[in-house]
């Protein structure tokens, strides 16, 4: 069923709302101890990078006193859990913390104030900089964190003024196995090579083809169904058997991590930012444009889904889960922090 754009938009903004809210219900009963960090970040959509954004900020929550700066329409409120305070911008005139937190979104104007000011930033990149972008920000901030080394694959930037520590996510428990093929992300991006993963998908034996991503523009067909974002990510995951992207630019796809969690196989284009998954049991990197390489990798993965679930998971607790970034997180902070002191 066809959502109207403005229907979707009015119960996004009520959820933020709500969730702002009861952040905000909830901060007088926390009394968070440690050192101060504040994340701030000007864009506030749903994306893969504020996705991850938010779970470096949990994350940081557990050994921090962590804000972030957000209003009641930010979709962050609704993503980021509940031991991170919610403030206003004017917190930052008001306190000192001991890390800034940025996205690269965040105007250069505020990484020369901090800088100005001697305050410690860190600038979370979570996309490929292009040829053209004169890294200010990135020289203007104490240190940059990476998700993949891919992402500074046209500069030369020493090493000592970046940490790469990859994505996460929750493990996602599969409760459901089926016959289909899966397509996850922003559906209208060019980038992201709809498609051809649709043909990929089309030419397989799948049952059904699910994508999720929202484009109004989509609609059912035959095999074919077209979903908006959802929130409820067993929803997604529960819906298909093997996950197929296409695209021609990622720093390492969040939503190949989350497909790992829970044991999906991965068909993807062989791409710089996917070259971490190489040698992963479960995970077929083909080169961009065969399809029929990619086609006969997908039917594969259908048929041996269950066997190789086990090997997917494993891969995913050692790299990508919360336990396996949290102890990088906290050392790199320290090391932030502690210097500075």
């Amino acid at each position: 069923m066809h959502v109207p754009w403005k229907v979707r938009n009015a119960a996004r903004l009520t959820r933020n709302g709500l969730a702002f809210a009861q952040h905000k219900a909830g901060a007088a009963l926390r009394r968070p101890q440690g050192k101060k960090v504040v994340f701030c970040c000007n864009f506030h959509g749903t994306s893969g990078a504020t996705i991850a954004i938010a779970r470096i900020a949990d994350l940081l929550a557990s050994r921090y006193a962590v804000s972030f700066v957000a209003g009641p329409a930010s979709d962050y409120n609704a993503m980021l859990g509940t031991a991170v305070t919610l403030v206003s911008p004017r917190v930052l005139q008001q306190e000192t913390f001991d890390l800034y937190v940025c996205d690269g979104h965040m105007d250069e104007s505020f990484f020369a104030w901090l800088a100005a000011h001697e305050r410690l930033c860190l600038l979370t990149i979570h996309g490929v900089l292009r040829k053209d972008n004169k890294l200010e920000k990135v020289h203007l901030a104490t240190r940059s964190h990476l998700v993949s080394e891919i992402q500074f694959m046209h500069h030369a930037v020493d090493r000592s003024r970046y940490f790469v520590i990859p994505n996460y996510c929750e493990r996602i428990a599969k409760r459901q196995r089926t016959r289909n093929v899966g397509i996850v992300g922003r559906l209208d991006d060019p980038k992201k090579n709809v498609a051809a993963a649709l043909e990929v998908a089309r030419r397989s034996s799948a049952a059904q083809i699910h994508l999720w991503g929202g484009a109004d523009s989509h609609a059912p067909d035959g095999r074919v169904s077209v979903h908006a974002w959802s929130r409820d990510k067993n929803r997604i995951y529960d819906s298909f058997d093997v996950l197929v992207s296409m695209s021609e630019e990622e720093s390492m796809g969040l939503t190949v991590i989350e497909a790992m969690s829970c044991g999906i196989p991965c068909v993807l284009a062989d791409i710089p930012g996917f070259q971490i998954y190489r040698g992963c049991p479960g995970v077929a990197l083909v080169p961009l444009g065969d399809r029929d390489a990619a086609v006969e990798w997908v039917d594969r993965f259908l048929d041996a889904r269950a066997e190789l679930a086990p090997a997917l998971i494993a891969r995913w607790q050692a790299h990508y889960s919360r336990d396996a970034v949290a102890a990088q997180w906290f050392r790199e902070v320290e090391a932030l922090t502690s210097h500075a002191a």
